[in-house]
């Protein structure tokens, strides 16, 4: 109960640090509007019918929300290495696998919500209509938003002492988030074009599978990273 105490704890300094700063979901939200407002404009003037609209979608979806997570992460420790945060909980006592998951949780759970901004976004603007299956698309989004985001802390820690992070994260994460692009624009297309998963489709397993993989890895490796 102690060792979850703590976490929960920095969870709170998480979440305090990013509201007091905004950095992070500011770069993050932004990214994702300027780059669905280009997608869709130039999508809109290629003149494509609604069935080509709406297999093209799952794709840009997924490639606009992996890119502007990879590129905005950079900011997410800035606090941290400025302020030799990290030095400093670790002399408190603090391991490096309890501020791994605080991290992985207060990013995955911004990660979520623009998703779900971005979804509705690109939707719109693609003359998309997700009312049916928003539910699933929005648990969809909550899982591919872990799987991100135990893999871009980890890497965010690898990365930080590098003045060219901004660039490696993305480097660094987009060949190995394969696995998630694939998961969910399979999955996002089958919800767009048949309303429904396939029955027997491994995408799921694959996507929870990465996830647990990422999660794992960064668990047992934050601690190291972040002392080198």
């Amino acid at each position: 109960m102690t060792w979850l105490r703590v976490v929960l704890l920095l969870c709170v300094k998480e979440a305090r640090v990013e509201l007091r700063g905004r950095e992070f979901a500011t770069l993050l939200l932004c990214n994702s509007i300027i780059i669905a407002v280009l997608v869709g404009a130039g999508v809109s003037s290629a003149v494509l019918d609604g069935r080509v609209t709406a297999r093209v979608f799952p794709m840009l979806l997924w490639l606009v929300f992996l890119l502007s997570a990879t590129t905005s992460v950079a900011r997410s420790s800035e606090s941290e290495l400025e302020g030799r945060g990290f030095e400093g909980l670790l002399l408190a006592g603090v391991t490096g696998s309890q501020m791994y998951l605080a991290k992985v949780i207060v990013t995955a759970t911004l990660f979520c919500l623009n998703f779900w901004v971005l979804c509705a976004l690109l939707a719109a603007a693609l003359d998309q209509n997700l009312s049916s299956v928003w539910s699933q698309l929005a648990v969809l989004g909550a899982l591919a938003s872990c799987a991100l985001a135990a893999l871009v802390t980890l890497l965010a820690g690898i990365a930080g002492t590098s003045r060219l992070r901004g660039v490696l994260i993305p480097i660094l994460s987009l060949p190995l988030l394969f696995p998630v692009f694939f998961a969910g624009v399979e999955m996002t297309s089958d919800l767009v074009t048949l309303g429904g998963l396939r029955q027997g489709s491994v995408w799921p397993v694959i996507l929870v599978a990465a996830g647990s993989l990422y999660g794992l890895v960064g668990v047992n490796l934050f601690e190291s990273a972040i002392r080198d």
